[in-house]
């Protein structure tokens, strides 16, 4: 029954960081968060998460008040998985969701395709 209401239940969005990214110094989204353990003389020790930039593969720890405000609203053009597969459908998903204006790299939190950024020409993928 659980997965029964899984099937049926609607998308649910990706929380989405949009950070300075330290790594190549744009506006990214940062959607995944890394953890590094190391072991020395016996004892297991881990660093606080980091969050990850989808540019560049940088890893930064979080600071306080380091997300930025989201000013600008983006309409996705891009396309959802399939409920089952991994193919795409073909009906767009045109979901809004805010962002900041000076992103260079967007990621929609519903179907996690790169429409184009805030900067650029609508209807423009990146």
């Amino acid at each position: 029954m659980d997965l029964w209401r899984e099937l049926r239940a609607g998308p649910h969005p990706l929380p989405v960081l949009y950070l300075a990214c330290d790594g190549c110094g744009q506006v990214t989204a940062h959607t995944r968060v890394q953890k590094v353990m190391s072991i020395s003389d016996g004892t297991l020790t881990g660093s606080p998460p980091e969050a990850v930039c989808e540019a560049c593969e940088h890893a930064q720890p979080r600071t306080v008040g380091d997300e930025l405000p989201a000013d600008t609203t983006v309409t996705c053009t891009g396309h959802r998985f399939r409920r089952l597969g991994f193919r795409r459908r073909r009906k767009g998903c045109g979901e809004a969701f805010v962002v900041p204006a000076a992103a260079v790299l967007v990621v929609c939190p519903w179907c996690v395709t790169r429409p184009a950024g805030p900067g650029s020409k609508p209807g423009q993928a990146t």
